[in-house]
Order: C-alpha cells, then structure tokens, then sequence
C-alpha cells in the first residue's frame, strides 16, 4: 500500500470519520453510497453498490479504514 504522511494519514481517517455517520469504526453501504453520491452525483444506486463490492475486500457487509485507504489510495 502507498506509504502515506502522517499529515495524508489524518486527512484520511478524518474522511473516513466524517462518512461513518454512526461513529461504529465501519462504512456501511448507505454511508458509502453518500460519500460516493456527493463525489460524484451523476452516480446510480448500482453503481454505488457495486463501488461498495469493490472496496468491502473481505466480503463482510462493511468497510474498514484498512479497506477504505486502499480504496481511496487505487490500490
């Protein structure tokens, strides 16, 4: 994974923070879908879910910070 400042590391975790709505250390699919939405709003709901596919790596219904750093990183 691409080695990130400490300054890029709290960028980051402080996105990843702000999707979280719920504050649970998890982006479930509605919040990622939110966060997709606002990026970019031209998105449809099965391109948001299969954004969120894509970055939930182990398949658990949620994504880690570890998930959403190599999502937000490319790799």
């Amino acid at each position: 994974m691409k080695d990130l400042s400490t300054d890029e590391l709290a960028e980051l975790r402080e996105s990843f923070d702000n999707c979280d709505s719920n504050g649970d250390g998890w982006i479930i699919v509605g919040e990622f879908a939110a966060l997709l939405l606002a990026l970019d709003q031209d998105l449809t709901e099965d391109e948001c879910l299969l954004a969120f596919e894509m970055t939930d790596a182990d398949g658990d219904g949620k994504i880690s910070f570890e998930e959403f750093m190599g999502w937000w990183t490319g790799e």
